[in-house]
C-alpha cells in the first residue's frame, strides 16, 4: 500500500518570501547550458546551485558540482538561507498558468511517499528509462542526501474527502505567492492533525502513477538498496519526495514529445519511409499555401481516441503528411498499442535505427515538445524528417499503466514542470 506521509520540509527563509520567485529552477532534465547559466547569474542562493551546478576546469572525484551541492546545502542551513519546517506537514502546491488561450490552475499535495518495487503495484510506471540521467541523480543524491525536486505523481481519489482539504487549504493565506517563469505559484502547509489523517487515510492503498521523475524514482530505490546494503536503519532513505496531482484535476495537462530525425544515409531515410508507407495510410495534405501545421494539430484532434495517427514533416519533399495506424492482423488490442509513440518506434523508427537511446547517442534523434520548432526545424539543411506526435490521453496513460506496461522514453510531457526549490526533503 502507499504510505504517504507529511515531512518537515525545507524551504527558503521566510524572510526571502518576496523574492522567492528569482529563487526556484526547473528540474535538471529541462534545463539547457543556457538556461543553466542564466540561472547561476539571476541569484546567488537561486536552487540551480543545488539542482543542477556548474562543472568547471578544475573538477575532480572528490570536488565537483556535486560536492559543491552538498556544501552549499549545508552552508544555506547554517546561514538560515534555508529553514526546516516545525511539524510534519503536507504542502498544498497550487500552479497557475495559461494553455491555449486558457488560464488553467493544476492542484497538487507535495508529500514524502513510501519507495515500492515497481512489481509490487503500488507505485506504477509509465515509460521506459535510459541510464546516463540516473547516473548523475545517483552522484548528487549520494552527495546531497536529500531530494531537491519533486516527482510529479498521479493518483485517482476514491473520496471526495482530500479534494475537501484541498479547497479549504487553498482558502487559506498561502505561505509563498509569487511568479516563476510565467506560473503563478502558491504554497500552503498542511499541518493540522485532522486534514493530516485525512489525507494518509484516503490515500492509503491508492496506486500512485509516475508521471514525471523515472529516472529520480528509479535512483532512490538503488539509493535505499545502497544503505540497506551499508546496515543502514530504516529511515528517510525509504521515501522519495513527491507532488500528488489528482487524474481529474482540470489543470492536469499532458503534451507531446516529438521526433526530429537528422544525420541520415540515403538508405536509412529510404528505409524509414519504406517502413511508414508499410504500417501506416499517408494522407498528404494541402493547407492552400498556409501554414500546414495547424491544419495537421486539428486532423490529430479530430482522430484521437478513435486510431492511432501522427504526423510526418518530409524536409525532402516540403510537405506534411497525416499518417494513421493501418488495421494490423494479430493485433492484442492492448493499452500500449494505442499510444503513437509505441507505434512509431516499434514499426519504424526500432527497425531502421535500432534502440531511441542508441540513436539519440548517434545524434539521429532527437526530441522536442514544441510542434512548431518541429516546422521550424525542418525548413534548415540538418533535419531531413520530423514526427509530430499527438497528446497522450489521460485515460490511455492510466489503462497502459494499470496494464504493466511501460511506453518508449519521452512519451509524454506534464506541462508545466514543476519547479525546484520550494520544498526539500533531507533524507537523513
Amino acid at each position: 500500500m502507499a504510505d504517504v506521509q507529511p515531512f518537515k520540509g525545507i524551504r527558503y527563509n521566510s524572510t526571502l518570501s518576496e523574492i522567492i520567485g528569482q529563487l526556484l529552477c526547473p528540474p535538471y532534465d529541462v534545463i539547457s547550458p543556457e538556461h543553466q547559466e542564466r540561472l547561476h547569474e539571476r541569484n546567488p542562493y537561486n536552487a540551480i546551485r543545488l539542482e543542477f551546478g556548474m562543472d568547471t576546469p578544475g573538477d575532480s572525484a572528490q570536488s565537483n558540482r556535486y560536492t559543491r551541492a552538498s556544501s552549499l546545502l549545508e552552508e544555506w542551513l547554517g546561514e538560515g538561507v534555508l529553514q526546516s519546517e516545525e511539524e510534519p506537514s503536507f504542502y498544498l502546491l497550487q500552479e497557475e498558468f495559461t494553455h491555449r488561450g486558457r488560464v488553467r490552475a493544476r492542484r497538487s499535495l507535495v508529500a514524502r511517499v513510501g519507495l515500492e518495487e515497481f512489481s509490487r503495484r503500488v507505485v506504477l510506471p509509465h515509460e521506459e528509462t535510459s541510464q546516463g540521467p540516473k547516473q548523475d541523480r545517483m552522484k548528487l543524491l549520494k552527495a546531497t542526501g536529500a531530494n531537491l525536486s519533486p516527482l510529479m505523481a498521479i493518483y485517482r481519489s476514491p473520496s471526495p474527502r482530500v479534494g475537501a482539504v484541498i479547497e479549504e487549504t487553498a482558502g487559506r493565506m498561502p505561505l509563498i505567492d509569487t511568479d516563476f517563469d510565467g506560473v503563478g505559484i502558491k504554497l500552503w502547509a498542511i499541518y493540522q492533525k485532522a486534514d493530516v489523517d485525512t489525507i494518509r487515510e484516503s490515500l492509503d492503498g491508492v496506486p500512485i502513477y509516475i508521471a514525471d521523475g523515472h529516472h529520480r524514482y528509479e535512483t532512490a530505490l538503488r539509493y535505499r538498496e545502497i544503505q540497506n546494503e551499508g546496515g543502514a536503519q530504516a529511515g528517510g532513505h525509504d521515501f522519495v519526495l513527491m507532488s500528488l496531482l489528482e487524474i481529474e484535476d482540470p489543470g492536469l495537462v499532458v503534451l507531446p514529445y516529438h521526433r526530429l530525425l537528422r544525420g541520415l544515409s540515403s538508405e536509412q531515410l529510404a528505409e524509414i519511409k519504406r517502413l511508414v508507407e508499410a504500417s501506416f495510410d499517408v494522407q498528404p495534405l494541402d493547407s492552400a499555401g498556409s501554414d500546414p501545421l495547424p491544419v495537421l494539430e486539428d486532423k490529430l484532434e479530430e482522430i484521437a481516441g478513435s486510431r492511432v495517427a501522427l504526423g510526418l514533416l518530409d524536409a525532402g519533399g516540403k510537405r506534411v503528411s497525416l499518417l494513421t495506424l493501418k488495421e494490423r492482423p494479430g493485433a492484442s488490442g492492448s493499452p500500449l498499442e494505442r499510444c503513437a509513440t509505441w507505434a512509431l518506434e516499434k514499426m519504424v523508427l526500432e527497425p531502421a535505427l535500432g534502440a531511441q537511446s542508441d540513436a539519440v547517442d548517434k545524434g539521429l534523434l532527437y526530441y522536442s515538445h514544441e510542434s512548431e520548432e518541429v516546422s521550424q526545424a525542418i525548413g534548415g539543411d540538418a533535419v531531413q524528417l520530423g514526427f509530430v506526435l499527438p497528446p497522450l490521453s489521460l485515460d490511455v496513460f492510466e489503462d497502459v499503466v494499470l496494464s504493466g506496461a511501460r511506453m518508449p522514453i519521452k512519451s509524454t510531457y506534464f506541462s508545466p514542470k514543476l519547479p525546484t526549490g520550494l520544498v526539500i526533503n533531507r533524507l537523513t
